[in-house]
């Protein structure tokens, strides 16, 4: 059978047609399967990064302490009161300059005046008349203060003033470090807690066999010391009776810092 020269030009064109097609999709899954595999590979290869928490510490002896102090008076009018509490203050802030405490470390946190009425006592009230209206009898002056010492060795000298001069609810002394040390022994602190991270890190890559990357994160959780707060509690009879100097140990206090770092792997 002899095919026409149209028919053969229809052949040959399917043909071509059939085999362009088989060829692109041939290149299109290869492709597809190519990129897949690729993704996959890279995934697979990468390794999650390490998270680590690291600590330091540094010790050192507090500089600065405060000690605080009340002052109560009572009289039968609030100007007597009133008086009589700034009068006795007053001494006991001219002892505390001349023992070379500056006027500007000794701060009132508290003052307050209350009338006292003819109705209180420390117990419960039986009328057994018909009770009267309430009369003032007193008034009463408070004042609270506190003294901002800036060398340690000082605050039993402070604590011995206050109690001879007849100072009520006396306590401290409160030991803490001045800002500039708290802040250099912050730093000291932050130093070693990133060098115990690192080590961390580095010890973890090696146990699993990979290496550190570049540090992607950094956090710091640096906690603040509290103060040490050595309680002593003087009412103002025991300035009247003879006592040994106050002795104050001032001991050491601990600075931690605390941080998290985070690394890539590879």
């Amino acid at each position: 059978m002899v095919l026409s020269a149209d028919t053969k030009l229809v052949v040959k064109t399917s043909l071509l047609s059939a085999i362009f097609t088989v060829v692109l999709f041939m290149l299109v899954n290869y492709f597809f399967n190519h990129s897949w595999n690729l993704s996959a590979n890279s995934s697979a290869s990468k390794n999650p990064p390490i998270t680590v928490q690291g600590t330091g510490t540094v010790t050192a002896q507090p500089d600065q302490s405060s000690v605080y102090f009340t002052v109560t008076k009572t009289a039968s009018t609030l100007k007597d009161a009133q008086n009589q509490a700034n009068t006795f203050t007053n001494k006991i802030v001219a002892d505390l300059q001349k023992l070379g405490v500056e006027k500007k470390d000794i701060q009132t946190s508290n003052y307050s005046s209350y009338p006292n009425y003819n109705d209180q006592s420390s117990g419960p009230v039986i009328y057994i008349k018909q009770p009267q209206s309430q009369t003032i009898q007193s008034y009463t002056v408070t004042e609270d203060v506190n003294i901002t010492i800036h060398d340690t060795t000082t605050a039993n000298k402070v604590i011995d003033v206050v109690t001879n001069d007849r100072a009520e609810n006396i306590s401290g002394p409160s030991l803490t470090f001045s800002d500039a040390k708290e802040q250099d022994l912050e730093n000291q602190a932050r130093t070693k807690a990133i060098t115990n991270a690192r080590q961390k890190a580095q010890t973890m890559a090696d146990a699993a066999g990979i290496h550190l990357g570049k540090l992607t994160k950094i956090e710091d959780g640096t906690q603040n010391p509290y103060p040490i707060v050595r309680p002593m509690m003087m009412d103002a009879a025991a300035g009247n009776a003879k006592s040994a100097p106050t002795q104050i140990n001032a001991g050491q206090n601990t600075v931690t810092a605390s941080v998290t770092l985070t690394y890539e792997t590879n």
